[in-house]
């Protein structure tokens, strides 16, 4: 796998046709509401708990296969992440960590719901990777949000506390 590019090659507005078809009314409706109602009642903290549970359910009932390598791992997530209709994702190698780079997720306007589904995709991602072979004080962060209106969104998988 190379190195992530500085600037990604994918049109924003291609990726924001894909976010609106990709996000349909009920479903943005959903995730406002579900976000903002998580915050109110449970804190921030708690609230994101909650919706990392969530991800690691959808990873454990949504599992990819055994990968013998960083290709056949990205075509395993990009299956799994179809099956969902939540984009698509590039690996790529960091200085002892690995990049996921998203694109094409759904997209939701209010900042909660934004921040709910990074929570849901980080966990489900983690999962995905748990699957493959546990490895102790390993973590998934979102890190980066990108730039423009539909950024992609960039996880890293690394040591934790570093």
């Amino acid at each position: 796998m190379a190195v992530r590019p500085a600037n990604n090659s994918f049109d924003s507005s291609t990726l924001a046709v894909a976010a609106r078809r990709s996000c349909p009314e009920p479903l943005r409706v959903l995730m406002e509401g579900l976000a903002t109602a998580l915050a109110e009642v449970a804190g921030d903290e708690q609230a994101l708990r909650i919706l990392a549970a969530a991800g690691s359910a959808i990873a454990r009932e949504h599992a990819i296969p055994a990968s013998n390598s960083l290709p056949e791992l990205k075509a395993a997530m990009n299956a799994g992440l179809q099956t969902l209709d939540w984009g698509e994702v590039d690996i790529y190698e960091a200085e002892k960590a690995l990049e996921f780079v998203i694109v094409g997720y759904p997209y939701f306007e209010g900042v909660e719901a934004q921040t709910a589904f990074a929570a849901i995709l980080e966990a489900l991602l983690e999962g995905w990777l748990t699957q493959q072979a546990a490895r102790q004080g390993l973590a998934m962060r979102l890190t980066e949000r990108g730039s423009g209106s539909y950024p992609p969104l960039v996880f890293r998988y690394e040591r934790s506390g570093l």
